[in-house]
């Protein structure tokens, strides 16, 4: 890996990342086959309509508890977690050193500002945001009733000395949810700020329905798995009250349907829009980490933008080389050849390690900090 290079990339370049579920593991899982899974069921033309919600429910409800219900214990600090604490040290360490070398860039014609696009639903990034008591847009504006509005990012941050004046422009970082938020709440026309309330709620509706949910694994499909073990369960109130609950969240539901309700529709394509108009950008670099490139909408985006703009630069940084071959693969899917060769699969100069989140941190930003010091 080119330190060097990389470094004079990112002091000469609008400054892009592209952050997936990869980021929290092992806090969280990742989402293994529950978007396949609800697709399958979407599609599903065998199944009636009870069949569906109890299938429905299990799929959600194993959401639910593997990544879900565990965001109230990110900013808890009373709870002692060593998991956790390791995964927001990355964060942190992340926005820290990021932070840094935007400080410390060259270029007088670049702003200071850094585009964080994650599909992440969790509060991890806000977490170490604030911890490391860095400037950050999250798109709400307001103090007793924030409302989400594009318009509140790309706000550019100076501050002047006390004494003489002298101005300087500070980082601030973008953080733009493209698969919504567990701190979104859908009200009328608007997204509010929700603060994770929800969560109790559709918790107490789903402790209800717990033991009746179908367990599954990796594996599983509708066809050879859940048709089989629903005809064992008699549907009752309990699953329609968890599902009813559970639309309270306003995110992306893991299917390739994504959101049904209109104003989160709206929000999520205007900030794929975004996403795309600023990968339109002369001079810009994407880095991709912790995402396999699955995601047909995003990956469309990024292929299309890769053909479109010879001065775009993408770098993927796989976890293995596995991940690798998987990336590569998706990158293929349904789109043309990439005509300028501006985008790069990466892996660990060591094949004997694996690309998490803290070797990125280390051997990628820690080292182009090393070179700009």
């Amino acid at each position: 890996m080119d330190i060097d290079k990389f470094k004079n990339t990112i002091q000469d370049c609008n400054l892009n990342f592209l952050m997936g579920s990869g980021l929290s593991v092992p806090y969280f899982s990742t989402l293994g086959n529950i978007e396949v899974l609800l697709t399958e069921l979407e599609r599903n033309q065998t199944l009636n309509g009870d069949e569906k919600t109890i299938i429905r429910a299990s799929i959600l409800g194993k959401y639910f508890k593997s990544v879900i219900s565990k965001n109230p214990q990110i900013i808890d600090e009373t709870i002692t977690d060593v998991t956790r604490d390791d995964v927001l040290a990355n964060y942190r360490n992340f926005l820290v050193y990021l932070n840094t070398i935007v400080l410390k860039r060259k270029s007088t014609i670049l702003n200071k500002q850094v585009n964080i696009f994650t599909t992440n639903i969790d509060v991890f990034f806000e977490k170490a945001l604030e911890n490391s008591q860095l400037e950050y847009n999250d798109g709400f504006y307001g103090r007793f009733n924030p409302i989400f509005n594009l318009t509140n990012f790309k706000n550019s941050l100076f501050k002047k000395s006390l004494h003489y004046d002298n101005t300087s422009e500070i980082p601030v970082f973008n953080l733009l949810k493209v698969h919504g938020s567990l701190t979104w709440e859908s009200n009328k026309d608007n997204i509010i700020y929700s603060a994770l309330r929800a969560i109790d709620s559709v918790q107490t509706k789903f402790d209800a329905v717990e033991s009746d949910l179908i367990d599954f694994g990796t594996s599983a499909t509708i066809d050879n798995y859940f048709t089989t073990e629903v005809k064992r369960k008699t549907n009752s109130p309990t699953y329609a009250d968890f599902l009813e609950e559970y639309k309270k969240f306003a995110v992306v539901n893991p299917t390739k349907e994504k959101f049904q309700d209109t104003t989160l529709n709206l929000q999520y394509y205007e900030l794929l829009r975004l996403f795309s108009n600023e990968l339109e950008k002369e001079n810009t670099i994407l880095i991709v980490f912790g995402f396999s490139m699955a995601d047909e909408h995003i990956r469309e985006i990024i292929t299309r933008a890769a053909n479109s703009n010879p001065t775009l630069t993408i770098k993927i940084f796989a976890y293995n080389n596995d991940a690798k071959l998987e990336i590569e693969a998706n990158l293929k899917k349904g789109s043309a050849t990439i005509r300028y060769n501006n985008i790069e699969v990466l892996e660990t100069d060591d094949s004997a390690k694996n690309f998490d989140f803290k070797t990125f941190n280390e051997e990628f930003l820690h080292a182009i900090l090393n070179k700009i010091d």
